[in-house]
């Protein structure tokens, strides 16, 4: 496809130069010329699919004169020629010249032009209310300049879109040609995802055509400046250094980086940069896209939650009020927090008010209360003060006696002081022989310590001994053995020497007896010279031949002989180290294997000994566990003991009580008769103390106790009729309510109705009847005191003597009466069962007893069985340590030798290499040897085979002398084998003996060492056994020292013990005295207890604060021996006093707790009512914070929505050319609870709501809204995609008039096929598409018209 080529002419900017520059003008596509043929097809589309008007943007003045203009000429970049890349305008800005249509333009009806002259009206009032007054400051605005795209979408290459005009630019093309990647291009420079792009993902943005596959990369840039608009002009001032470009890059891999002025930057800091130039990213508004103009008039009145959008929260943003939805909604919570916790605590004052109103009553009673008591203190403060004096004059009594007494014992003690002082002189002396015995026993320990380390010495030094001892004896017995080897070589030497000269000897005889035997031979030879001359002949000419072999063969044996002599000897070298260090391993394996058993032995006793005194402290601490076990088992087992023997009691008692109560009890368990409790003794217990006294002083305790008279009468009747016996009987319901309360006795003693505890509550009352106010003393003078007063009572004392109030005593007899009454409750249930249970307890506790003491005696004999084996076990391991240690160094002896047998025992590498070249060559003598028989063979056995047949003619004779001679050959041949034979064993011996001397040498060496050393550590041990018996001496002395210690002492105890029975006795007369003296302080100590337990209860008298008295109103006052004398005869009313009010105080049950209850509550209904009004002036606070967000929110809400309102009805009024439109609010009260409602009047129509509308009246309405905004907060761009897709031509001229008119404040760019709405543009932008690749050209219709009409 042949790409379109453009010519380019620059266009001059000046006016004169319109008309000279017109005759140039022209646009070529492909060197043919495309033309318009009427000025009424310019909306119609050629074969290519193109508007005429995109690709000639031709316009005609008259039929005649056809004009066609030539765009601008793009750029190709200087690496590719045939690549279309970017289109630059360079049409500049006319002059102001008077608005007007392009010549192509259809003529305008009469209703059009009415329509245009309405809008162009109603525009120019709104310019003139809206433009600014020359005195207002006119500030700048930003612009967008052009826009650069690069592989983005359908534009390849680098493509400028633009200039675009400072107010009204169009964007025009066909379908598909790529004027919606325009808006693309904004939405993603201004950080839209790829969906809004209508993308699945970034990459996708990257251009792809066959032309330009397998992009990298695409990118968009926006060129920003600020201008300043000139008052009435189309003229502008562009504002220094404020030119802006914002661009953004997409890769393949989906990742993408934003740039400001070519700086790296980030998606926040462009949108934040351009919202702070004007642009309304949050609101979108300058954004319209393809469809969605009919959207902003169709958004629901409110939205259903946060995610969602409604015409409320829409005009909120704009009008800026969002900006309180978060106080107010904060305000709101704190609102609802604070009247939650006011009403809680104003349900908390209700109810602690509620609470101290109903304590009102018992406060009182409590007050009455405490009255009664502080009355009653001041009564006993005095009637005690009384008590106090009386005891403290006792006291001074009791002292003067105490006195004397003392006075006496000093004058007894003077009188025997010498034989005291010589006991403690004997004391004394005693003392010190003790811890001269005890210093003397530490030093003989200390001695018997230390001999214990000489002796441990001593041990060390004998196992050294014995380590050298044997060492030395490994010495000599390897001497002996090298000395015995040494004279073997000796020996072997002479014998070998004997057996060469022997050997000589005989060798020679047979040498003479071979000459004569062959002589011999030769004779007969000769006799068979004539038969045996060829066979003789060939033997010697063969024996000739073979001769030289013979001598050669012979040679090389005698040489391998004497070659492996020498390689035995060299063997031998080779090998005696290896010897020598396998005899050293076998000794080191030796000690290894004798180490590892002693250091077994060594570990195990280590770990007995561990495992010991692990025991020792676990037994020690077994046996302390014995201890409180023992005591806690021995107490349970007294327990049980205790309870086992009172329950067999209690059977045997039941079994044994009179006929009379046992046949009661078995009525009362039958039921027959119900009512009948028990005998009264055994309807209470008293202190083992006051038995006597009680069984003496009440022997009505025998009675029977029966809930009413009915009751007994019928166990009389039962008594009778059985024949059982008489009884007496208290009746519960007779005895009355008497006053039991607690009485002043004299002298404080007790009463015996409050010593004993009944059963139960209701029993007291029969007590009391047979008690009454019996007192207890503690002996007969008491008793006197008490009874014989001045008012008369019942006393009886704890010995069992009672005074009447007549003055009757009872007293005497051997046995006192007891048992009448128990100190512990009887059960009546005991069976004999129970008695077996707790017998079996007792013997199971008496068993667990028994077994732990034998486990404690076991343990402590198991303790003192491992104690004796600790030393012993511990000397073990110290010997086996020595041992180890012995050990040690041999092994470490036997390690070096070894290192140097090792390293003597590596065979001298001349010996090797030596023994290595003597069995080479000895392998190849044999080798030569065998290969020399080799060639002798068929030799000699031609020889043999002829001495064969000479044998033969010879006869027996021949053979005979042959055999001798042959015979004295081999005997020859063996002395020879012998003589090599003992030369060798000569030599192997010489060596063997120079090698035996030097180690004999050696090993004497190391014997005389051994015997240095043996002799030093003799000397050593002998000095330490003198060291030794010298400390044993020394212990021996200090144990007489000690035995002689120990007998004095004894003389000394025997001699104290004697004196001490004479002071014994001496001191039975102080005893006397002091036991009157202890009687006389006993007394003083009671009187002083007295006066403490008096002056105690003094101490414990307090008044009760009621409400606010003052410090001083609760102090008691304290009364002076004068008043108390003079209060004597008052004293008994003021008993009498003291008991009325006791008894009201004890009837008296009153709540005290109720009066700090009482204060607290109202203390807390302070509190809470100071709760409760701090809150609710927290709770005003916030509401009125609330009230005051509210009030700002709407107040600034209602301004902008009338604002807004206002400007819609014009709005409308003026695109409709009289309808009416308005903004609603659902709830004209609460504005903000169910949002606003969009609602209009067509022309000629009634109201309706958006949603009935249709497409066209939703577009205007929405544009209506839309311009509505605009006014009320511009926005310096607004780009705008077909938003006159479905209005009619008279709709759209309307609606682009109104935009021409509201371009001078801000910058439209509305993408448009209809020529009613770009014909009004400042500038148009032409879309087109070739190849699959969108270009642009941007045309100045201002200019074209101009110079089309200086061409006409």
């Amino acid at each position: 496809m042949v790409q379109p080529a453009y010519k380019r002419r620059a266009i001059d900017d000046s006016p004169e130069s319109d008309f000279q520059q017109l005759e140039g003008l022209e646009i070529v596509e492909a060197n043919k010329e495309v033309a318009v043929p009427d000025s009424h097809c310019v909306h119609e589309q050629n074969d290519s699919g193109l508007p005429e008007l995109q690709t000639t943007m031709s316009a005609e003045v008259s039929t005649e004169t056809k004009i066609t203009v030539t765009v601008s000429k793009v750029e190709v970049e200087s690496q590719t020629n045939s690549q279309l890349l970017a289109v630059q305008d360079n049409i500049s800005e006319p002059p102001k010249t008077p608005q007007r249509q392009l010549s192509s333009q259809p003529p305008a009806t009469p209703r059009s032009q009415r329509t245009q002259r309405m809008a162009s009206d109603f525009s120019n009032r709104s310019e003139l209310k809206n433009s600014p007054t020359p005195e207002e400051e006119i500030k700048p605005r930003m612009v967008m300049t052009r826009m650069v795209l690069n592989n983005f979408k359908s534009y390849a290459g680098r493509q400028n879109i633009g200039p675009f005009h400072k107010s009204f630019s169009a964007v025009v093309g066909p379908n598909g040609s790529g004027k919606s990647n325009v808006i693309d291009a904004l939405l993603f420079v201004f950080g839209y995802r790829a969906n809004k792009m209508r993308q699945g993902k970034l990459s996708e943005l990257i251009h792809n055509s066959a032309s330009y596959p397998d992009l990298d990369m695409c990118s968009v840039e926006v060129h920003f400046q600020e201008i300043y608009d000139k008052p009435g002009s189309e003229e502008y001032t562009v504002v220094d250094n404020s030119q802006l470009i914002v661009s953004r890059q997409a890769f393949r891999n989906n990742n993408s980086k934003y740039y400001i002025n070519s700086k790296t930057s980030s998606f926040t800091e462009v949108t934040t940069l351009l919202k702070e130039r004007g642009i309304d990213l949050d609101h979108k508004r300058f954004l319209i896209l393809q469809g969605e103009v009919e959207s902003i008039a169709l958004m629901k009145p409110k939205a259903k939650d946060g995610h969602d959008e409604g015409l409320l929260e829409y005009l909120e943003d704009i009008v800026g009020t969002t900006k309180y939805k978060d106080a107010i909604e904060k305000s709101n919570v704190e609102l609802d927090r604070l009247n939650d916790e006011r009403t809680e605590k104003l349900n908390r004052v209700k109810y602690v008010e509620k609470e101290k109103n109903s304590l009102e009553a018992k406060k009182i009673e409590a007050e009455n209360y405490l009255r009664n008591e502080n009355e009653l203190a001041r009564k006993k403060n005095q009637l005690y003060q009384m008590h106090l004096m009386e005891a403290n004059e006792n006291v001074e009594i009791s002292k003067r006696a105490v006195n004397d007494l003392l006075e006496r014992m000093a004058a007894e003690e003077q009188k025997h002081s010498s034989i005291k002082e010589e006991v403690k002189v004997l004391d004394k002396k005693y003392q010190k022989t003790k811890k001269e015995y005890e210093l003397a026993e530490k030093e003989t320990s200390a001695i018997n310590s230390k001999l214990a380390k000489f002796e441990r010495d001593d041990v060390q030094l004998q196992e050294r001994k014995k380590h050298l001892t044997n060492k030395q004896k490994k010495l000599n017995t390897a001497l002996a053995a090298d000395k015995h080897s040494q004279s073997d070589a000796e020996n072997r030497m002479k014998n070998s020497t004997d057996e060469i000269e022997n050997r000589k000897k005989e060798l020679e005889d047979l040498e003479e007896q071979l000459q004569v035997e062959e002589k011999e031979l030769d004779i007969i030879n000769q006799e068979l010279k004539g038969k045996t001359d060829v066979y003789v002949q060939e033997i010697e000419e063969h024996q000739l031949a073979l001769a030289p072999w013979t001598e050669k063969i012979n040679e090389k044996k005698h040489i391998v002989d004497v070659k492996k002599s020498e390689r035995d000897i060299f063997s031998e070298r080779i090998t005696a180290g290896k010897k020598a260090v396998e005899s050293g391993e076998q000794e080191l394996a030796s000690i290894d294997e004798s180490q590892k058993s002693k250091q077994s032995q060594f570990k195990e006793l280590k770990v007995s000994i561990q495992d010991i005194q692990q025991d020792l402290g676990k037994l020690e601490k077994k046996i302390q566990t014995f201890e409180p076990q023992e005591r806690t088992i021995r107490l349970s087992l007294s327990g049980a003991r205790q309870k086992a023997d009172e329950a067999r009691a209690v059977m045997q008692q039941s079994q044994s009580r009179g006929k009379v109560l046992d046949g009661l009890m078995r009525l009362r368990d039958s039921g027959d008769v119900k009512g009948i409790q028990d005998r009264l003794g055994n309807l209470g217990v008293i202190d083992d103390k006051y038995d006597i006294a009680i069984s003496t002083a009440c022997p009505a305790l025998e009675n029977i106790v029966v809930d009413n008279v009915e009751t007994g009468q019928k166990c009389i009747e039962y008594l009778r009729k059985n024949n059982l016996g008489r009884a007496v009987f208290t009746l519960l319901d007779q005895t009355g309510n008497k006053d039991m309360g607690r009485i002043q006795t004299p002298e404080n003693v007790p009463r015996l109705f409050d010593l004993v505890r009944p059963k139960e509550a209701r029993f007291a009352a029969a007590f009391y009847s047979v008690m009454q106010d019996t007192l207890v003393a503690d002996n007969v003078q008491q008793a006197n005191r008490i009874a014989y007063g001045r008012r008369r009572w019942r006393v009886v004392t704890l010995d069992g003597k009672l005074i009447e109030k007549s003055g009757a005593m009872t007293g005497g007899g051997s046995r006192p009466q007891r048992g009448a009454m128990s100190s512990t409750f009887k059960r009546d249930d005991i069976t004999p069962e129970m008695v077996a249970n707790l017998e079996r307890e007792r013997d199971k506790l008496d068993k667990e007893l028994r077994s732990l003491l034998d486990k404690r005696r076991a343990t402590e004999s198991n303790l003192n069985e491992k104690k004796e084996n600790l030393p012993r076990m511990q000397m073990d391991v110290e010997k086996l340590d020595m041992e180890l240690k012995s050990l040690d160094k041999r092994k470490n002896d036997t390690r070096k030798r070894l290192v140097e047998l090792r390293a003597n025992a590596r065979p001298d590498p001349a010996n090797v290499k030596r023994h290595e070249q003597i069995q080479s060559e000895i392998e190849e003598l044999t080798a030569e040897v065998d290969h020399l028989k080799e060639q002798t063979a068929q030799l000699e056995d031609t020889i043999k085979e002829l001495h064969r047949k000479i044998m033969e003619a010879g006869g027996i004779k021949l053979r005979f002398q042959k055999a001798k001679v042959d015979g004295v050959k081999e005997q020859i041949d063996l002395l020879n084998d012998r003589i090599t034979k003992s030369i060798v064993s000569k030599s192997k011996a010489e060596k063997d003996a120079a090698r035996f001397a030097k180690s004999i040498v050696r090993q004497q060496q190391q014997v005389e060492e051994m015997d240095t050393q043996l002799d030093d550590l003799t000397k050593q041990i002998d000095e330490n056994s003198t060291v030794a018996n010298e400390i044993r001496t020394k212990a021996e002395e200090s144990q007489n020292i000690m035995d002689s210690k120990k007998a004095n002492l004894e003389e000394l105890k025997e001699e104290l013990d004697t004196k001490t029975d004479i002071i014994s006795k001496i001191r039975a007369v102080e005893i006397e005295i002091k036991n009157q003296t202890e009687d006389y302080q006993k007394a003083l100590g009671d009187n002083k207890r007295k006066a403490e337990h008096w002056q105690d209860q003094i101490s414990k008298l307090t008044l009760q604060r009621i409400w606010n008295e003052s410090d001083d109103e609760l102090i008691l006052p304290d009364y002076s021996r004068e008043e108390l004398k003079a209060m004597q005869d008052a004293k008994q009313r003021l008993k009498a006093d003291v008991a009325e009010l006791e008894a009201f105080v004890q009837d008296a049950k009153p709540n005290l707790s109720v009066l700090e209850e009482y204060r607290r509550r109202e203390q807390e209904y302070s509190e809470r009512a100071h709760d409760l009004a701090e809150v609710t002036r927290l709770r005003d606070t916030v509401k009125a914070e609330q009230d005051n967000l509210m009030k700002a929110r709407l107040d600034e809400f209602m301004q902008g929505f009338n604002i807004i309102t206002q400007k819609l009805k014009e709005m409308y009024q003026m695109i409709t050319l009289g309808g009416n439109a308005e903004l609603e609010l659902v709830d004209s009260l609460d504005p903000f609870s169910e949002g606003i409602v969009f609602s209009v009047m067509p022309p000629k129509k009634s109201w309706k709501n958006i949603a009935n509308l249709s497409g066209g009246e939703k577009t205007l309405s929405s544009l209506a809204l839309v311009f509505a905004l605009h006014h009320f907060k511009p926005t310096p761009l607004y780009v705008m995609d077909e938003i006159d897709a479905a209005l009619d031509f008279r709709n759209v001229s309307i609606v682009a008039n109104y935009i021409k008119e509201r371009t001078k404040n801000a910058q439209f760019v509305i993408i448009s096929l209809r020529n009613n709405m770009f014909e009004l543009a400042d500038r148009l932008v032409g879309i087109y598409k070739t190849d699959n690749c969108t270009k642009s050209v941007a045309v100045n219709p201002h200019r074209i018209s101009m110079l089309a009409q200086g061409d006409a």
